[in-house]
């Protein structure tokens, strides 16, 4: 049976503020996937792509830090997780502070990756007619926009005014 999740760490052993990398893949087209990071004190989890790496700096643990994938794959759960045993160093005040916003960042590519996958499945299960019809009030939606920017103006010349006054008195 193939092998449908890979979660790698560089460092088996780390001290609490020592950063280390994360590599995941999921080759098969998972429903979702999440990486959890449990500290023993504190779990957080960030939804990911089907593949990627991250930094991270090993907080505050009671002696281990589990790093878990979690993927949800035709309604079935499949978790691969690798466990960091940790050392206590308390030096990780700078390092936790700047990859939070590294953390941040890879969240929200992670979330956008997942919308994009989300939007692509949702595309290609549609019918023939079905893209059709979206293709015309996606057409119509801009079509009316421009206009509504660019409406045309009704602007009608002193002849023209005169013309239809003279008409409606005789």
């Amino acid at each position: 049976m193939k092998k449908q999740l890979t979660l790698i760490t560089d460092k088996k052993k780390a001290r609490e503020g020592e950063v280390i990398d994360i590599k995941w893949d999921c080759p098969v087209c998972p429903d979702s996937l999440i990486l959890t990071f449990d500290s023993g004190f504190k779990t957080d989890r960030i939804v990911v792509s089907d593949s990627g790496s991250s930094r991270i700096a090993v907080p505050k643990c009671k002696g281990k830090f589990v790093v878990r994938l979690v993927a949800g794959i035709s309604g079935k759960k499949v978790a691969q997780e690798v466990s960091i045993r940790v050392t206590n160093y308390n030096n990780a005040g700078s390092s936790v502070r700047g990859n939070r916003l590294k953390l941040w960042r890879e969240k929200m590519h992670a979330g956008w990756c997942v919308f994009r996958a989300q939007c692509k499945y949702w595309w290609l299960s549609q019918k023939k007619w079905q893209k059709a019809l979206w293709i015309a009030l996606l057409a119509l939606w801009i079509g009316l926009l421009i206009f509504s920017i660019y409406r045309p103006s009704a602007n009608l010349t002193s002849e023209n005014n005169q013309t239809a006054f003279i008409t409606e008195q005789v």
